[in-house]
């Protein structure tokens, strides 16, 4: 009966330190959009924002995380300064603080789209990091955690990617976009400046000679003679895809665009 209490006790020991010893995301692998609110983004095409994954390891080895967004929200200072702010953050810092298995920065970016109406989640609430004001947008997937946290998310890849939100184009603008092998096209909502800090809103028209595309692969750029808006939810089946250009640029399945324009 001794050896048994005596066994007993050690197990429970040994479980106890296990736990104390992991990260929130280990210890609970549960990842949920919860607490919506609305969130409204106006006249912002050009501007600066800022995202940071913090990412969950699936027992496939793939990941799901948070995105942390800076859009919508005011900066404390000029956008190289806050650039360099972003550049400097530090992957491991980040995690021993706010718990994840991999954290991945996505950015410096540009909004392409002219304006968001949509959802956040987590009741709105902000996350500061170096001055950064940020708050959950969404969730995101990723099939190869590992390749994704050393910085080399998957481009011309479809990936998921759950949100709620509206993205409108104004009638003038030129659209970017990239159409796969089987004729499904993706438009660009934002671009990023980590590959190329000279990768911007003015230097789009050149983007095509800049892309290295896959066989099969097209892209195109026309100029909008209306309106034209992009619309995902967050639950939806089949969920919101996203496809990433090599420069890290952001497109969105867009079932309303023609292969034909």
């Amino acid at each position: 009966m001794k050896i048994t209490t005596d066994m007993t006790i050690k197990v429970a020991a040994l479980s106890l330190m296990l736990l104390v010893g992991m990260t929130p995301a280990l210890a609970d692998q549960k990842v949920g959009l919860t607490d919506p609110c609305p969130i409204k983004i106006e006249n912002w095409r050009g501007k600066a924002f800022y995202e940071i994954l913090f990412m969950n390891r699936q027992a496939n080895g793939s990941g799901i995380g948070y995105y942390y967004n800076s859009l919508g929200k005011d900066l404390e200072a000029p956008n190289d300064v806050m650039d360099a702010r972003f550049r400097a953050l530090n992957a491991d810092e980040l995690k021993k603080k706010y718990g994840s298995d991999g954290v991945l920065f996505n950015g410096p970016r540009r909004l392409v789209a002219n304006s968001i109406t949509g959802t956040a989640w987590d009741g709105c609430k902000e996350r500061v990091i170096s001055t950064i004001p940020l708050r959950v947008l969404g969730l995101f997937e990723t099939p190869d955690l590992s390749k994704a946290v050393t910085g080399t998310l998957p481009s011309y890849k479809v990936l998921v990617s759950k949100r709620t939100n509206t993205f409108f184009f104004n009638a003038g603008e030129t659209v970017y976009e990239l159409i796969t092998p089987e004729g499904a096209v993706y438009t660009m909502f934002s671009l990023s400046l980590k590959i190329d800090p000279k990768n911007t809103i003015e230097s789009l028209p050149t983007l095509g000679k800049r892309l290295t595309l896959p066989e099969g692969w097209k892209l195109r750029s026309r100029k909008l003679d209306k309106d034209m808006t992009l619309t995902s939810t967050a639950d939806s089946n089949p969920p919101n895809t996203i496809v990433l250009d090599q420069l890290e640029g952001n497109y969105q399945y867009n079932a309303g665009a023609s292969v034909k324009k």
